[in-house]
């Protein structure tokens, strides 16, 4: 048979072997590029030197081929199996053919005619399997894009009353702010309006900054004839009582914490009924960088026909203050250009709100009058505030060792860049007296390094091009690794500077530790030990959505350092550039401890914070705490305050007698109290796993002995007692719900909840107290599945949720629902063509 009618195929001979391509290469080396020789290209020679060694004239898939009655060139069916076509490669290791190998033959040796094959495309096959890898490689490219290594969102199950049933609306919704002092209070009023011969319930939400409260709920109906009061429950229990109660017709509402800064508002309404809702909304207010900035919920997380808004701001002393607003919605209210500042109140009306992009959320600030060198004292006999910031201090000489993420989730919604934009802004702060590093961490502890230097003008020059061109690369995140060798760094800064340098690791983080050491509670012991002494104060800054908070924040919490999440939303860089500016701007003092005594002797406890790791410029130190006396005391209360600063160590002093006849006050510093006692119990409690129960007495002095064998348990119930006694709404401890203590609704026997509704983002909610029979048995489920929960294992993923918690955020089903719908399109891609 003629040579040149031999099937061949494209496979390199000696030397031209295919090189897999690999993800990522360290060098320039340049894969060989894939070489198919033509029949022509030294391929007769081949086998022209075979065929001299009684070879058989045949290469690897190779097949004789005949000519049909078309004259078409087809390989005979039989030779497709015959066992003489032995290849090149079997030939030259004395490989033989299987002896089981299939010939069909009939007797006599004559052939069996049969329909005709195709040959086999071998080059084909090796393309569809190239394909196969390249689509699998690409589907997982396509889920690490799309669902990245995010946490999802705070998840939300049945086991919430977070529903809504029936048909209701919004009809009205007014906010009236008030801003006195370093606080900030908003009387929010609602009215629901039900369009059903049922029993609805609706739920909103109000998105609200950090360090808010709600301080009281009411309810009213019957034209007023009727109120019902907010009261703090168990967590269960008030989810309980609000759902007998709408069970039953009657008017209600119900609050609770979802996220630090979300919470969830439900109502009932009666049948064809209006429930009115009175949600007063209190926000603690610090001074930083001279200047105390507030937040208001301006509008809630749904559209609404008609916004009401008032907002007036007041000084310590009750005068009308100076203040900034960041509104700019026209057609609504604009910003005048040329008075940036504010002085009146603004009241404001919008009948048709929904044509207009009004924000949830209202910024502004004021700069309050200064206070006197040695503090502000307040005492009512049982609670005190003490406010402090100095004003006639030089500032410390700082040493900072920058630890920034460039791990390849950095790429996404622009973190890097915003980080550089900050680290860049704030390195031109720096003083020519003043030392700083720079370090990269990604799959290593340090992938760039720049410094230690001096901040000189050229120095930094220098810095802010090694910042501008830093770029994210790596899939994992070595956080042991890279806090460690910071850390040794930083304690080798310490052995060398001078007594009033002060050294700080500043980090910057977008992920959990996945590479090197990732059990966090290994992280955090080897951290801690090594810097045991505390010459390093850490501070810790994570973008929440995707960062390790827990671990960042008890980091800093055990080597005297604070923390602080970059949300979502707003922008990055000017979250980044305000923490570093109002925390570790210019230094005033360092290592401050304050303490508290009454000249009676009576017992001062409960204090919100007794160290300080420094104090930055226009800072304000708030300390609030408890005095154990009974009613006739008369206990005159001193605080001081000790600090290293540039002249050595400093003391402060400052007394206050007992004012007991402003009831109003009185009330409000038991509440500012309760507020920041509970978000110090509630921190410590949290990284109570990664300090452990020894460890973690030294943090905090509780209120009562602790006679449980974990210190964390007797943490959370101190926390939990005194959300009960102040009535404060706690995450995931209590909630607010409203309680007819005067029965003057009388429940309808014949009530019947809305159940064609629909829970939130579209997942039908179980019918519920519409069928009478089936009341008992739906609070039986009820709390045997909020039981079954509790009992559950935690997962870090799920902000206190038990692992297997249905989350079904829009957004999040979107992303899965599309990852998956991409990967069919490509395997059915490849089998077709396969």
């Amino acid at each position: 048979m003629d040579v040149s009618k031999q099937a061949t195929l494209s496979t390199p001979l000696d030397g031209g072997a295919v090189s897999s391509p690999s993800s990522r290469t360290s060098g320039t080396e340049t894969p060989e590029p894939f070489f198919s020789p033509s029949p022509t290209d030294d391929l007769e020679p081949a086998l022209n030197e075979h065929r001299a060694g009684g070879g058989t004239a045949s290469i690897v898939g190779a097949v004789p081929l005949v000519d049909d009655k078309d004259g078409n060139n087809e390989a005979a069916p039989s030779e497709l199996h015959e066992p003489k076509a032995t290849s090149l490669v079997r030939a030259d290791f004395d490989l033989h053919e299987s002896a089981g190998q299939h010939n069909p033959t009939k007797p006599g040796g004559a052939k069996e005619a049969s329909p005709s094959r195709p040959a086999p495309n071998r080059k084909k096959w090796w393309l569809a399997g190239l394909g196969a890898v390249g689509g699998v490689v690409l589907i997982v490219i396509v889920l690490i894009l799309v669902l990245g290594n995010d946490p999802p969102s705070d998840p939300i199950t049945g086991l919430y009353a977070d529903f809504s049933t029936g048909v209701s609306l919004v009809t009205e919704y007014h906010a009236d702010c008030r801003v006195r002092n370093r606080l900030a209070q908003t009387t929010i009023k609602l009215e629901v309006a039900n369009a059903l011969n049922c029993s609805s319930i609706h739920s909103l939400s109000l998105q609200l900054p950090l360090n808010t409260r709600i301080a009281s709920l009411e309810t009213n109906a019957d034209e007023g004839e009727c109120t019902t009061v907010g009261r703090v429950q168990h967590l269960e229990q008030a989810r309980e009582t609000f759902l007998e109660s709408a069970s039953q017709g009657l008017p209600g509402a119900y609050v609770e914490a979802r996220a630090s800064s979300t919470r969830t508002i439900q109502v009932s309404i009666p049948p064809f009924g209006k429930t009115r809702v009175t949600l007063v909304v209190e926000q603690l207010l610090q001074q930083r960088l001279g200047e105390v900035e507030f937040e208001l919920p301006l509008a809630p997380n749904e559209d609404v026909d008609d916004i009401k808004f008032d907002l007036n701001v007041l000084d310590t002393d009750g005068e009308p203050v100076l203040f900034e607003l960041d509104l700019n919605v026209p057609g609504v209210y604009v910003t005048d250009e040329n008075a940036t500042q504010v002085l009146d109140p603004i009241s404001l009306s919008v009948p048709d709100a929904r044509q207009y992009k009004i924000p949830k959320v209202l910024s502004g600030k004021f700069k309050p009058s200064a206070i006197e060198e040695s503090g502000y004292l307040y005492t009512d006999g049982r609670c005190f505030e003490h406010y402090f910031r100095p004003a006639t201090v030089d500032s410390m000489r700082r040493n900072l060792v920058f630890l920034i993420d460039t791990s390849n989730s950095m790429r996404w919604h622009d973190k890097l860049a915003a980080a550089k934009i900050a680290l860049a802004q704030f390195v031109d702060t720096l003083r020519p007296d003043e030392t700083f590093t720079i370090q990269a961490f990604g799959s290593k502890g340090t992938e760039d390094l720049w410094g230690s230097a001096y901040g000189t003008d050229e120095e930094k020059s220098e810095a802010k091009k090694f910042i501008g061109n830093l770029s994210a690369g790596g899939w994992e995140t070595n956080l042991h690794e890279a806090f460690l060798e910071a850390l040794l760094r930083a304690k080798h800064d310490v052995e060398n500077s001078d007594d009033d340098v002060v050294t700080i690791l500043v980090t910057l983080s977008d992920a959990y530790a996945t590479r090197g050491v990732t059990d966090r509670r290994k992280i955090a012991k080897h951290i801690f030990d090594l810097n045991s002494d505390s010459s390093v104060k850490i501070f810790n800054m994570g973008f929440r959505d995707s960062a390790d908070m827990q671990l960042l924040d008890a980091i800093a919490l055990m080597n005297g350092g604070l923390s602080s999440p970059i949300v979502q939303g707003r922008d990055f860089s000017d979250q980044i550039g305000n923490f570093l500016q109002s925390e570790l701007g210019e230094i005033l003092l360092s290592d401050v401890s304050l303490s508290y005594e009454t000249i009676s002797g009576a017992r001062v406890y409960g204090e919100t914070q007794s160290k300080l790791p420094v104090l930055a410029d226009g800072y304000e130190v708030v300390t609030r705490g408890l005095i154990e006396s009974d009613e006739s005391f008369e206990h005159q209360l001193e605080a001081l305050t000790q600090a290293y600063t540039t002249n050595g160590i400093m003391d402060w002093k400052v007394s206050a007698a007992p004012t007991v006849d402003e009831s109003a006050s009185s009330s409000l510093c038991f509440q500012s109290y309760a507020s920041d006692r509970i978000t110090q119990l509630m921190r410590l409690y949290e990284a109570a796993d990664f300090i452990g129960d020894d460890l973690s007495k030294n943090f905090v002095i509780l209120k009562n002995d602790c006679k449980s064998e974990k210190f964390r348990d007797c943490v959370k119930q101190e926390a939990l007692d005194l959300a009960i006694e102040a009535n404060l709404v706690v995450k995931g401890l209590t909630a607010m719900v409203t309680v007819d203590e005067k029965k003057c609704a009388a429940p309808d026997e014949d009530a019947e909840i809305c159940v064609d509704g629909m829970s939130p983002d579209g997942v039908t909610f179980r019918p519920s107290y519409s069928d009478q029979s089936g009341e008992e048995a739906d609070l039986e489920y009820h709390n045997d599945a909020v039981a079954t929960a509790e009992s559950a294992p935690m997962s870090p993923y799920s902000s206190g949720s038990p692992r297997g918690t249905y989350y079904y955020s829009a957004s999040w089903r979107l992303q899965s629902y599309t990852a998956l719908a991409l990967a069919a399109i490509v395997s059915s891609f490849l089998l077709m063509h396969i």
